[in-house]
């Protein structure tokens, strides 16, 4: 994995890109998003004919015949419909307008809660900036307020939402601890009526307690290690088994954290840092994007440990630096010095 890193940093630099090259590779990230979330779209309507449920439809279910992680998939369709709307005009006009609302309702079936909230944070502020007339600006934010609606409003993403950002008071009040006798043993009814948020939240506090407790801030637990660390401490408080042993802390950061170390954690947010300064030095709104996007979802997933995340991340983010740093700012000094 580690060396996957560096292949994909030596092969993006080492290769000739140049502006056109770009422009290709996210042609071909649009079309073959748009074909591949029609097949999905397809799939689920012949699921849906068959009268099978909802959670056979969306999420999961949706993009299961890719084996694909929704989150995963939402970023990928996320990124090719914000270059649509950025440079929508090499794409024929039928084309354009047929793809953005076939990837529109790709990504609302995919269901990722922070894909969603991101998309319609970043389309509020892209209309508001990209448009000069009033009216304009009114109209695309009616519409994409009616959109939020509706999309909202469709049963499963509404619980989703509603349901998944519940936090109850009795979560607040967890404590970890090594003393057994006064460990929180969650049961049965609590385990089931547990939110995606409160769990998420359960398992940072109890990650970096006991990363502090176990004197493992500078080193972390190890990649090979971590895992059993951390199924160890859900079976203590009564969090595993058949519930949640093999699953990650869902946060890239402390996932960084409790695996290697404050130090690889520093290193990682320096890059993310450095990446985002060379997007907005050089307006790239797409870059911007794609790194609010990730920075956002980081939160609440663990992207970055298998080959699909991996590959998402740093080839495109590697083509975005590549782009700023080698052709925006070579074109920069050529017009300085003319």
């Amino acid at each position: 994995m580690h060396l996957l890193l560096v292949l994909i940093a030596l092969i993006v630099v080492n290769s000739n890109v140049n502006k056109r090259t770009i422009e290709k590779v996210f042609l071909s990230l649009f079309y073959s998003s748009l074909l591949s979330v029609t097949i999905l779209i397809v799939n689920a309507a012949i699921k849906f004919f068959k009268g099978q449920g909802v959670h056979d439809i969306v999420f999961h279910g949706f993009t299961e015949i890719y084996d694909q992680h929704p989150v995963y998939y939402a970023i990928i369709l996320s990124l090719a419909l914000f270059f649509v709307f950025l440079y929508g005009k090499i794409i024929p006009s039928k084309i354009k307008n047929i793809g953005i609302i076939i990837l529109i309702i790709g990504i609302v079936f995919c269901a990722s809660k922070a894909v969603l909230f991101v998309n319609a944070v970043a389309y509020v502020l892209f209309f508001l900036f990209k448009f000069k007339s009033l009216k304009t600006k009114l109209t695309l934010l009616l519409v994409l307020v009616f959109t939020v609606g509706m999309v909202y409003n469709i049963p499963f993403i509404n619980h989703r939402f509603v349901d998944g950002l519940r936090f109850h008071e009795n979560i607040l009040e967890f404590k970890p601890t090594n003393s057994f006798p006064d460990k929180k043993l969650f049961n049965y009814e609590e385990k089931d009526a547990i939110s995606d948020l409160e769990l998420r939240y359960i398992m940072a506090k109890m990650g970096v307690y006991h990363l502090i407790e176990d004197g493992k801030v500078l080193t972390g637990y190890g990649e090979g290690d971590v895992q059993d660390y951390l199924d160890y401490y859900y079976y203590s408080y009564n969090l595993a088994p058949n519930w949640n042993e093999g699953r990650n802390i869902h946060n890239q950061y402390l996932h960084i954290l409790i695996t290697y170390g404050i130090l690889t954690l520093l290193l990682f947010i320096c890059y993310l840092i450095y990446s985002f300064y060379i997007a907005i030095r050089n307006r790239d709104v797409l870059h911007i994007f794609f790194l609010a996007l990730l920075a956002f979802v980081f939160i609440f997933e663990v992207i970055l440990v298998r080959n699909k995340g991996i590959i998402l991340f740093y080839f495109f983010n590697t083509l975005f630096l590549i782009k700023s740093i080698y052709i925006e700012n070579s074109n920069l000094r050529h017009q300085r010095n003319s």
